[in-house]
């Protein structure tokens, strides 16, 4: 905590505010006699997101029918102080530097919380139980209100973290490829009907491939390094953790014989291909009738193999070098999984309609060439493909700072509609019983939701814990 705060200018601030009976863009005023509003971090997150931050005022209450505000105080300031700072230390991200001042106001206590507006480079505040955007709020005028998904993407635009694609490798331009330069700009100019006029340090800095140092150097971005490399970027300190490590289990657990495993190293178009290849190699075909002609397929799409390793590379957060990228092949599944949590605004319910990436550099140069779908549409191919080959729809698992997709395989096919409602269910929130899905499905009978919890039991999908009326079901993974 900061005093940015003088006493007298605070008092004045609550005088006008009180004698003009509202709040402003820069003070709100809160009854805390009952204790701390359950709702004042939005006042907290509005004025840490906006210009000029504010104040707000504990022990001063509105008189409705009157429509005028009087200081009641009656305040048990060392509590409300406790919680305040707790408040911040556990539950506010990104807030704005803060003071706590308590005041002898009208023959009254009042505590004055001032907030300040937080650096562009860190907005927005927000709280970390409802994420963003839910949990980050503006002032508008006397009102806090939500941030809109444009304005959050606004907000993270100038946020380091988003921008980690961009830092500088501090390595010479010659270790870019020349060749993987000249292509791919060729084919940009083809797909926006430009001419190509060659390679320059001032094309190559506009797409964020190159970097400009404070003292004027050029260096490669490391979206620049990682798909433009001559040489494996892996052989740099800057990308010795950007590898894929694959791994072909015999049965549905880690603990089973290990047929194959391989550490993919190199530009992230080579991760890519390698990686499926690796997959490709490690899964059976089968039979499938199309139309009047028999095929041989994969056991799982392709396609959607494909798409979700790309997304698993492109979108991973490049920050976290303590894991690598996994794929891990069982007996009856397929799980990949990528360093980093969704973004922010990006949820699993809203995956199919999110075009927001942590990566932009990486990922409009992927997309250009043609390595991936956009975010959304990409992830709308995966259900497609995986319905089309009669397969369980895929599990997306947010944990914490890992984000892992799971394909199921053929055991698994006959899953009815409720229990993959069902599964997903416990995937998210780590049990279910009987009694709460039969809550969820109200018109289906006890005994079918039994039938169908033993059915994946049996299946060895989920393990059923405790007994009689306390047994309870859990993931098997």
């Amino acid at each position: 905590m900061t005093s940015f705060d003088k006493t007298e200018p605070l008092l004045l601030k609550i005088d006008k505010a009180i004698k003009q009976s509202t709040e402003s863009d820069g003070v709100e005023f809160k009854d805390a006699r009952g204790g701390l509003p359950s709702d004042v971090w939005k006042a907290i997150s509005a004025f840490s997101n906006s210009p000029g931050g504010g104040i707000i005022v504990f022990g001063v209450v509105e008189n409705e029918e009157k429509r005028t505000f009087e200081a009641v105080g009656n305040l048990d300031i060392a509590t409300l102080q406790e919680k305040i700072v707790s408040l911040f230390q556990e539950k506010i991200k990104n807030a704005g530097i803060y003071n706590l001042k308590p005041l002898a106001y009208k023959n009254t206590n009042i505590l004055v919380l001032s907030v300040s507006e937080t650096s562009k480079e860190h907005k927005p505040c927000y709280h970390v139980d409802f994420g963003l955007p839910r949990g980050a709020f503006i002032r508008s005028g006397n009102v806090n209100r939500s941030i809109t998904e444009e304005e959050m993407r606004s907000f993270l635009r100038f946020s380091p973290q988003y921008k980690y694609d961009k830092i500088s490798t501090q390595l010479s331009k010659n270790v870019l490829s020349g060749g993987k330069l000249s292509d791919y700009l060729k084919k940009s100019a083809e797909r926006t009907n430009r001419k190509y006029i060659g390679i320059s340090d001032k094309v190559l800095n506009n797409l964020g491939i190159l970097v400009n140092s404070d003292d004027g150097e050029i260096f490669p971005s490391l979206a620049g390094l990682l798909i433009f490399s001559k040489d494996n970027p892996q052989k740099y300190d800057i990308c010795r953790r950007y590898v894929v490590r694959c791994v072909r289990y015999s049965g549905k657990t880690v603990t089973t014989k290990i047929i194959d495993k391989q550490d993919i190293e190199g530009t992230l178009d080579i991760l890519i291909n390698r990686t499926l290849k690796f997959i490709l190699r490690n899964i059976s075909l089968r039979a499938k009738i199309i139309g009047a002609k028999r095929e041989e397929t994969y056991q799982y799409p392709d396609k959607a193999i494909r798409e979700i390793i790309a997304n698993a590379i492109i979108h991973r957060d490049y920050q976290i070098t303590g894991t690598y990228v996994q794929v891990a092949i069982f007996s009856d599944r397929i799980e990949i999984s990528n360093p980093g949590t969704l973004p922010p605004g990006v949820t699993i319910e809203n995956l199919k309609d999110s075009q927001f990436s942590r990566n932009e550099i990486i990922a409009r140069i992927m997309n250009d060439l043609d390595y991936m779908e956009e975010f959304g549409r990409g992830i709308d191919l995966v259900y497609r493909l995986m319905d089309e080959w009669n397969l369980v729809e895929p599990l997306f698992k947010n944990k914490s700072n890992t984000f892992k997709v799971t394909l199921l395989g053929e055991d698994y096919s006959g899953l009815n509609e409720r229990q993959v409602e069902m599964w997903y269910l416990m995937q998210n929130e780590g049990s279910i019983t009987a009694r709460s899905a039969h809550a969820i499905f109200s018109g289906v009978s006890r005994a079918t939701i039994n039938n169908d919890l033993q059915g994946m039991v049996s299946m060895g999908l989920v393990e059923s814990k405790g007994a009689s009326i306390n047994t309870f079901y859990i993931p098997s993974y």
